[in-house]
């Protein structure tokens, strides 16, 4: 009886552990009926490549919400950044490299202004984070005047339209990106603490975890994964436009939780969140393969968006049903 219930929760924990890839194992098989060219190498690495920068920011985002917290301004962020950094190639002449490192140091600047009100106020990040989104999207509309900055030198362009091998720089910035996250929260004490604080913040705090400067760490990764992002937004588009990144956190939030990782914290399902990033791509490109009207991506993500919600509240549901039976299981025993 125990290795049946055993066997069960294995499969269960399995099969949610890994929902992303099992639909992005779905989805492609179905899609590669409806039309012929979607297993196409050309095609395969071009749906890897336009969702490089949403998992970039996806990847960020499942550090700040495996922590109890969340970042409703990392798309108006993402927009800023790249402004930010089009602003200093094009109009200051700084170099390459300077601009760079100059547009993540701001990034960072920008996630530590979150946690410095959150954790200094107390006040709840959801209208912390509402607020800066509101603030980083004014900021782009003033520096940029309202206008596009383009022009930007081919050297700098390398980044999101140049290839390796015959493999796109973008998705070996992704994957290195996504590898030192994986190891960050997989095999770090901070990774473990920020879990620990997801998990019960109260409980990390009693055991001696610095949960104000867990808050300030994970912040600062998330807008660094943001800034990373917006280097290869700008560099694909060729330019910095006014609009770039607005909306990009609901499909953050879609990917992220949809991969595995809990809104309520306490986990942290990295390569998840890749696969849930591929999930809006693929459906993008397959409602583009099919001649579906764009408008519809639109619903889609909507879709896919309280799909995600609904997925992790039955799951939670399931979680906390699952332990109280065994809780009671024992008791009884006692």
């Amino acid at each position: 009886m125990n290795n049946t219930v055993s066997k069960s929760d294995t499969a269960r924990n399995l099969l949610m552990g890994n929902k992303a890839f099992i639909i992005v194992l779905f989805m492609s098989v179905i899609l590669s009926f409806a039309s012929p060219v979607f297993f196409g190498a050309s095609n395969i690495l071009n749906i890897i490549r336009q969702v490089s920068v949403s998992t970039l920011l996806s990847i960020g985002f499942t550090i700040v919400l495996s922590s109890g917290n969340m970042d409703l301004s990392v798309g108006t962020l993402l927009g800023l950044c790249g402004m930010v950094l089009a602003k200093l190639i094009k109009d200051f002449k700084v170099p390459i490299p300077l601009a760079i490192l100059i547009t993540l140091l701001f990034a960072i600047l920008c996630g530590s202004l979150n946690a410095l009100i959150i954790t200094t106020f107390r006040i709840p990040f959801f209208i912390v984070t509402l607020a800066t989104q509101s603030i980083f999207r004014g900021a782009n509309y003033l520096l940029s005047q309202l206008v596009p900055v383009a022009g930007l030198p081919d050297k700098f362009l390398y980044i999101g339209q140049g290839y390796l091998w015959g493999i796109p720089v973008p998705i070996f910035i992704m994957l290195l990106v996504v590898v030192c996250v994986w190891i960050l929260m997989n095999r770090t004490k901070f990774g473990r603490h920020i879990l620990a604080v997801g998990g019960n913040q109260e409980a990390a705090r009693v055991s001696g975890i610095n949960t104000k400067k867990i808050t300030y760490g994970v912040y600062m990764c998330g807008a660094l994964c943001t800034g990373i992002a917006a280097v290869v937004m700008t560099s694909r588009a060729a330019s910095a436009q006014v609009s770039a990144g607005i909306g990009m956190e609901m499909d953050a939030i879609a990917a992220v939780v949809i991969g595995g990782t809990s809104m309520s914290g306490g986990n942290a399902n990295v390569w998840g969140t890749v696969f849930g990033c591929l999930i809006v791509g693929i459906v993008n490109n397959g409602l583009n393969l099919l001649g579906v009207d764009s408008n519809w991506q639109v619903v889609a993500k909507g879709v896919l968006i309280l799909f995600a919600v609904i997925i992790d509240t039955v799951t939670a549901r399931s979680l906390a049903s699952r332990l109280n039976k065994q809780a009671a299981a024992s008791a009884g025993r006692e």
